[in-house]
């Protein structure tokens, strides 16, 4: 088993790192973008991935990614601050699966927030990616790519920070403040 760890922020992962990490800088700003036409997060995900967070039933790739794209509707800010991560390849893969964990802390600020308050939450989030041949689109020259994609994501946190501040807002703004 090879395993490579990175300590800081995903912009710091440097260019010369494993896969998996690279895979993780250009998955997370897509991931935390409330601008879905500017980095979409759909190419990273297989359409059939189980994505489960915390004890909740899993969705599927195709279903989460409209879930995100609407995020921009109640959100005026978010984002992930990682900490720790580790690309993880087993024995025998040759390099085509790999686990990506990584250790953040997300940070949400909705949109009808007089005070633009930062809900911030621990989170640990495990990727599995397979490596996947992927044709280009049409009008695009007849080549291959080799890259990266979740075959699985399982993401671990409280919600109820983020849960407790909506509902909090939500009551505020129906009963014209505290």
């Amino acid at each position: 088993m090879a395993v490579t760890i990175h300590h800081g922020p995903y912009t710091t992962i440097p260019t010369n790192t494993s896969p998996g990490l690279q895979f993780l800088k250009s998955f997370l700003p897509a991931l935390d973008c409330l601008d879905p036409i500017s980095k979409p997060v759909a190419p990273f995900l297989h359409p059939d991935a189980p994505i489960y967070v915390g004890s909740n039933p899993p969705s599927t790739g195709r279903n989460v990614v409209p879930l995100l794209e609407v995020r921009s509707k109640h959100l005026s800010a978010f984002h992930h601050d990682m900490e720790v991560a580790w690309d993880i390849v087993p024995d025998g893969s040759d390099g085509h699966t790999r686990t990506v964990m990584f250790q953040a802390t997300s940070v949400t600020v909705f949109r009808n927030d007089p005070d633009q308050f930062a809900v911030r939450v621990e989170e640990f989030n495990v990727l599995e990616l397979k490596k996947i041949l992927r044709e280009l689109g049409p009008g695009q020259e007849l080549e291959e790519q080799l890259e990266f994609q979740v075959v699985e994501m399982r993401t671990y946190f409280d919600a109820r920070p983020v849960q407790d501040r909506a509902a909090n807002l939500h009551r505020e703004s129906a009963f014209g403040g505290t």
